[in-house]
């Protein structure tokens, strides 16, 4: 039996297309074939370290092509890796790395400062690898990537091995190490592939800014290198670099994350002067849009679809939603939508008793399928919560209409208990987003004297415009209950997010319940 395992993707598309451009970065280049050679010296170089199958490697890198190097090799002789997020700071380096007991660690000199803090105690590392000229007792990445043989390991990694540890949590506060096995990652690269239409064509030519050690970023590597297309690859967000990358590679997808990155690159100064015309696919989620934000994308990008959508690290597929031009002009209230289910992907919504409610009520979204991750590691209690009868149960409040679209509601969490009446949170984000001066918003419940709990909205508003709390206000009245609109209105020049740009509404929380709840106090 041909084995299926994330590292086929290349080993197979080296061989497919070996001069045809794979990855793209800046001004750097490498053909597939000259990917999957370093990817395989780099393995070897592993291998002779004595690091191979059911070792666990984190490594600390920011987008560029050594991480998509590095994870392939690890995943070409069954190791498992553990991507952190560049954000981290020391003490949490440490803590994950010891929490999942890590074998390796490999990280960028662009992150020597938290890092030199640390890495004298990790507790179970054995090796430590650094991009850059190494310390003492360390390795050079570099060196292990001239290491002389190119072969394909010879290492039998199967589909139901554990490829990843993948934390989570950077907007509830608490990190969980979500479990992902090749398998996994297989159906849910066919999940997205075949429903973007990316996997129609080799000549696709992809960009993204999503961290590549992030869910989103990740899953669209793997779709570009299952496809055999070009991947761009941006490290961050530089409006003019991006711009100068889709008119240079002449780039057909992009995805930028979350929605509103679509209206920063479009509000920048430089955005006309560069040819967008190439672009047929612009697609984002981790994060809520509006109806104005879909249009405005569609009139930046003359000849886009968007593809908007939603999923989890834990769920790998999820929904996706085709929103063409006619759609966004003429039917705004279907650009809410999160879209169908993936192939391979069951999506329920059930109420508190497992019971599926009707058509247009609000419940819990429950998924199946083989996308699914295999649990939390070395957190059965809440994997026994999360997952039970072979459903896992999502957090998220949704929604299904007549034309069996589904809808995001909001986080079970997120909801406001105000003067006993429930608000979602994401249902008052919508209303605020379509006001013209606000870039993005976040709705958050804070102590209140009279109701027990109150409406508030942080906002921040785009570039060269301005709004007064009672503007805001006011814009809310015309589409919400007057228990929904914002009892309180505050602006920032910039939110607390997470890798992926979702905002971490634990920090608001703790920031403004702290100032309001001492308000009621006094």
């Amino acid at each position: 039996m041909y084995p299926m395992n994330v590292g086929n993707f290349l080993t197979l598309n080296s061989a497919r297309y070996p001069d045809k451009i794979a990855l793209v970065c800046k001004d750097e280049r490498l053909t597939y074939q000259e990917l999957n050679c370093r990817v395989n010296a780099l393995a070897h170089a592993f291998l002779d370290l004595g690091i191979g199958k059911g070792d666990k490697i984190g490594y600390l890198f920011p987008n560029s092509i050594e991480i998509v190097e590095l994870f392939f090799a690890i995943a070409k002789i069954g190791a498992i890796a553990v991507p952190l997020n560049h954000r981290l700071v020391s003490r949490e380096i440490k803590c994950l790395l010891d929490s999942v007991e890590c074998d390796v660690f490999v990280y960028s000199r662009l992150y020597d400062g938290p890092v030199s803090e640390v890495k004298g105690s990790f507790r179970t590392v054995k090796h430590i690898i650094r991009l850059g000229e190494p310390a003492p007792g360390e390795y050079s990445f570099e060196k292990l990537l001239e290491y002389g043989n190119t072969s394909e390991p010879d290492i039998a990694v199967d589909r139901r091995d554990l490829f990843r540890i993948q934390f989570t949590g950077g907007t509830t506060g608490r990190s969980k190490g979500v479990m992902r096995t090749h398998e996994a990652d297989l159906f849910q690269t066919i999940g997205v592939m075949t429903s973007n239409k990316m996997g129609a064509s080799s000549d696709e030519v992809v960009l993204t800014q999503s961290p590549l050690h992030h869910q989103g970023g990740i899953t669209w590597m793997l779709c570009v290198m299952a496809t055999g297309a070009q991947f761009v690859i941006c490290d961050g967000f530089d409006p003019v670099e991006i711009l100068r990358q889709i008119q240079k590679e002449r780039v057909t997808y992009m995805l930028l994350l979350p929605p509103s990155t679509y209206l920063r690159l479009i509000d920048a100064p430089a955005f006309g002067d560069y040819d967008v015309s190439s672009v047929k696919v612009v697609h984002t989620s981790a994060g809520g849009t509006s109806p104005a934000i879909v249009q405005k994308m569609v009139e930046a990008f003359p000849n886009c679809e968007v593809y908007y959508g939603w999923g989890q690290t834990e769920t790998g597929a999820g929904t996706v939603h085709r929103i063409t031009r006619e759609m966004a002009l003429h039917h705004p209230e279907k650009t809410q939508s999160v879209g169908r289910p993936m192939p391979f992907f069951q999506l329920r919504i059930v109420d508190e008793a497992g019971k599926d409610v009707p058509q247009g009520e609000v419940g819990e979204g429950i998924a199946k399928g083989p996308a699914i991750f295999s649990g939390y590691y070395k957190q059965p209690e809440l994997t026994d919560e999360t997952i039970a009868d072979g459903w896992t149960r999502t957090g998220d409040m949704m929604r299904q209409d007549e034309e069996g679209l589904y809808y995001m509601v909001d986080r079970k969490k997120d909801m406001i208990k105000t003067g006993g009446e429930n608000v979602f949170a994401q249902e008052v984000e919508a209303v605020i987003r379509k006001h013209p001066a606000v870039l993005d918003c976040s709705v958050i419940g804070v102590p209140d004297k009279t109701f027990g709990e109150a409406v508030m909205a942080v906002i921040k508003l785009r570039a060269g415009y301005t709004a007064a709390a009672e503007d805001i206000q006011e814009h809310c009245k015309r589409d919400l209950s007057s228990y929904k609109k914002p009892r309180y209105v505050e602006f920032l020049d910039e939110f607390p997010v997470d890798s992926a740009g979702k905002i971490q509404k634990f920090r608001l929380r703790k920031k403004y319940r702290g100032i309001y709840g001492h308000l009621i106090e006094s």
